[in-house]
Formats: structure tokens, C-alpha cells, sequence
């Protein structure tokens, strides 16, 4: 199968579902993960411009430890925020290019408004890739794929449907969530008065991660929302690693 998980900004996809990624890719699915914005805000140290570079970097870097592709589409980090046709068509083009069977992304309800529309776009698209007459540069392909929310930050009124053992995959996660070397210093910067330092951000995917792990019966797990509807109804068992 093809999988792609897709954040709003770099590092978003690392810290709610990289275990799961990893263990996809290494029974041999081909793996994505995509990013609407380039984080080109996450920074004081930065202009926009080196600090955009340096994310993505990071986040081609992160993927590529599991031998992922990475996919930035180049919106403006905090200022995503309007959808209309030339966003739908890029993100149609983007699920085609992949030629996702899965697509992982934010829960609908998120703090992050960035979230909350890559994950309102993700839904709104998922069923007009097959459409011959919306035109993109990527040529249509007959699947609607499975969507999967992920949790939202600090697991706030999330309850998950699936789990995901990532016990044997967990050391892959936090590899790939160190590559994000920016990020911490974004956190040091500006969150350090809501516990926002790198040790308690690890903290807490630990914790997460051991949580959802004492409910699906194993030391790791990620946890995840099946999106259902009309067209997204199959692919229900065997979807997940």
C-alpha cells in the first residue's frame, strides 16, 4: 500500500504517528509524509526565509530514516487559512502523486487552526481524486483512501477508535523527532512558561505513547480516529500495520 501522513507543519506527523509510519515501511509499504507549511515562522533567531529552509531540511532528514519521501506544499507557517480552488487542486494533485490507499492527518478538533484545516481539506478532497474533469498536473487514480485522524496536542477529549503497537518502533519515533533541531529551540523561545522545554515535550509523547500502549495491551502504541462515511467504509481491519 502507499501511506501518507500529513501535518500542517514539520514535525506535526513525527510526534503523533512515526511509529506507525516506521512500521509501515519496514513490512514494505512505500511511505509519504507531507507538510502544508514550511514552519517558516518557527524561529527569532531566523529570517522567515532560513528558517523555512532549515525545516524542511529537518523534516527531509527525519523521513528519511525510514526511507521515506518527503513533500512540502509551501504555505506561509500560521497564515494557512483560506480554501479554495488552487488549494483543493494542490492538495488533490499532492494525494495523487502519492497514490495514497491511507492517509493519516490532524483530528478536526485541534488549538491549531493550521491543524484543523489541513485536516478539513484532507477530508474534503479524499473523495474527488478519481474525478477525471479536476484537472492537475497528477493524473487521477480510482481509490478514495482511508483517512485516520492522529491525536491532537496533549491528547485533549481525543478517544481512539485503533491502535498501532509501536513498542518495537518507538526508538525510530524519537530518532526521528530529534532531527528537529529548531524546534526545540522555537520551544525554548516561546513555550517555556506553559512546560514547554524539550525534556517535558518528550516527555509527554512517552507518556502518550506508554498510555495508548497500556490500552491496546503493549508496552507502545499510537492511537488513532477511523474518518467513516459513504466511501471510507472498507479497508477497516487490515489497514493498519
Amino acid at each position: 500500500m502507499n501511506i501518507l501522513a500529513v501535518g500542517a507543519h514539520p514535525d506535526d506527523v513525527e510526534t503523533m504517528c512515526a511509529g506507525t509510519l516506521a512500521k509501515y515501511a519496514a513490512q514494505g509499504h512505500k511511505v509519504f509524509i507531507a507538510t502544508a507549511t514550511n514552519g517558516n515562522i518557527g524561529s527569532a533567531h531566523h529570517t522567515m526565509e532560513e528558517i523555512g529552509r532549515i525545516r524542511k531540511q529537518e523534516a527531509a532528514n527525519s523521513a528519511a530514516i525510514i526511507g521515506a519521501e518527503y513533500i512540502c506544499l509551501d504555505y506561509d507557517d500560521e497564515m494557512f487559512f483560506e480554501i479554495n480552488r488552487e488549494t483543493r487542486l494542490k492538495f488533490i494533485n499532492l494525494v495523487r502523486h502519492c497514490k495514497a490507499d491511507v492517509i493519516f492527518t490532524h483530528n478536526p478538533h485541534d488549538y491549531n487552526p493550521d491543524h484543523m484545516l489541513t485536516s478539513k481539506i484532507i477530508n474534503d478532497i479524499a473523495v474527488m481524486i478519481p474525478i477525471a474533469h479536476l484537472k492537475t498536473e497528477e493524473p487521477p487514480y480510482n481509490v478514495v483512501p482511508s483517512i485516520w485522524y492522529f491525536e491532537p496536542a496533549n491528547s485533549m477529549g481525543f478517544v481512539p477508535t485503533d491502535y498501532v503497537d509501536i513498542t518495537d518502533y518507538f526508538d525510530t519515533k524519537m530518532k526521528m523527532l530529534s532531527c528537529m533541531e529548531s524546534q526545540k529551540q522555537w520551544m525554548a523561545d516561546n513555550y517555556a512558561q506553559l512546560g514547554g522545554d524539550t525534556e517535558r515535550f518528550y516527555d509527554t509523547i512517552r507518556i502518550t505513547s506508554e498510555f495508548r500502549g497500556m490500552q491496546a495491551g503493549c508496552k507502545y502504541a499510537e492511537g488513532f480516529v477511523r474518518a467513516l462515511d459513504g466511501y471510507r467504509t472498507r479497508l477497516t481491519e487490515r489497514v493498519l500495520p
